[in-house]
């Protein structure tokens, strides 16, 4: 329903363009063919340009990844359309109705007539002759003419000329698709005022084609003066006396308009462009945004834990002096444990080296939980894991007492029992 508003009311708005640069600079010219396709293109613009949006393209740049799916929540379900939608669309349905059937109902009278009265061929056009209607019309290729009327042979070639005009030019194709659109646009004033323009117009060549055969133009006005309308004539009939005759003796009398009249009609190009601009749709084009590669965060390996012991060798008899060089120290590999780390403690996922101290005071030790003066007389094949706390954690766990820190070392299963010895009186402490 919103995109037939949309569409009529756009429609409308292109009309009332043609309808005001005809109104204003064209209806009183004598260029009559122009106008009729200026107000043909009228009507096409009307019925088509609605289907049209332009549209133009913005650019956007968005950080997000735009492809990846976004969840929405589910908005209430639609349960269907007020009252006053359908109140509307059943009015304009019926409008529309109405109208189809009238058009119907005439061209139904028309064939009727034709079988009743039967018609005449000649010279491309058909002549049907009949009391039923007091004035001459034509509709499609059929003449239909008063049999009754008290008029002279004269009027009558007059007359019978300008119905011909009609048919020859083929104005029943413009009053056909005239009608179609106010059809559709039946609540719209400015359209049937747009096809009453069309009527006139139409009248206005079919006098002149009669004046251009060489008749006399007063006593064309007369003929033209002489005949009233009697009756109704159809909607899509083209009739001698239906149109304002005053301003078609008018039109006969004025002379030619000069031809650079005809540029007002580029006019309707700006007033177009401003229309289509109006009614355009922006096209959005997203973009995602361009992250340089040194802002990027970079992208660590993790590895496992490693804790790096220390050895030291062991003397038989007694330590060593001081002016010897240490041994090189060697690289213990323990497996990954996991293990649940105090919130106020920082884990860093690096090699984590551990070095026994040589001064005191020394860490609290524990082995398989047993709390030892010294690590010495360990042998690091049998370690599996080696813990150390230090500083905060060290001292929430152990009080005062872990204040130097804290070494927990846990020995291979199968070693448990025997791994630990004492350490002799000659031995020198880590």
């Amino acid at each position: 329903m919103e995109q037939l508003v949309i569409y009529l009311l756009k429609s409308a708005l292109y009309t009332l363009i043609f309808l005001g640069i005809y109104w204003c600079f064209l209806k009183n010219e004598t260029f009559y063919r122009f106008n009729r396709w200026f107000l043909l293109l009228g009507l096409l613009s009307a019925l088509a340009l609605p289907f049209y949006t332009y549209t133009y393209q913005v650019h956007l740049v968005s950080p997000l990844n735009i492809s990846d799916p976004v969840s929405t929540a589910a908005g209430p379900k639609d349960t269907g359309f007020p009252l006053w939608i359908y109140v509307l669309s059943g009015t304009y349905l019926t409008g529309i109705c109405f109208l189809v059937l009238r058009h119907l109902t005439g061209i139904l009278k028309i064939q009727q007539i034709i079988v009743k009265h039967g018609y005449i061929l000649s010279d491309g056009f058909k002549l049907i002759e009949t009391p039923d209607f007091k004035a001459s019309f034509s509709i499609f290729n059929y003449i239909i003419m008063d049999s009754k009327a008290h008029s002279s042979p004269l009027e009558k070639r007059l007359v019978l000329a300008h119905e011909l005009a009609h048919v020859k030019q083929m104005h029943w194709v413009d009053l056909l698709l005239g009608q179609l659109f106010c059809t559709l646009q039946w609540f719209n004033p400015f359209a049937w005022t747009y096809l009453d323009r069309i009527k006139q117009n139409h009248e206005f060549l079919a006098d002149e084609a009669v004046l251009l055969q060489g008749h006399s133009v007063a006593v064309y006005r007369a003929t033209l003066i002489n005949h009233t309308l009697g009756t109704q004539v159809f909607a899509l009939a083209s009739s001698f006396a239906q149109i304002d005759q005053l301003k078609r003796i008018k039109m006969m009398m004025k002379p030619a308009s000069a031809s650079f009249r005809k540029f007002a009609v580029l006019l309707v190009l700006p007033a177009l462009a401003f229309f289509l601009w109006a009614f355009a749709k922006p096209e959005l084009i997203i973009s995602p945004l361009a992250v340089s590669k040194i802002a990027q965060p970079k992208v660590v390996q993790e590895k496992p834990v490693t804790t790096v012991v220390q050895k030291k060798k062991i003397a038989a008899s007694k330590p060593k002096s001081r002016d010897k060089a240490p041994e090189e120290s060697k690289t213990v590999k323990a497996p990954v444990f996991t293990a649940s780390v105090p919130a106020d403690s920082i884990v860093k996922q690096e090699s984590v080296v551990v070095k026994m101290p040589d001064a005191t005071p020394e860490p609290l030790v524990f082995v398989d939980g047993a709390e030892r003066t010294s690590m010495s007389g360990l042998n690091p094949d049998d370690i599996a894991a080696i813990y150390v706390l230090k500083d905060k954690s060290a001292i929430a766990e152990y009080g005062e007492r872990g204040r130097n820190g804290v070494v927990k070392i846990e020995l291979k299963k199968p070693n448990r029992s025997a791994s630990y010895s004492q350490p002799k009186a000659n031995m020198s402490s880590l």
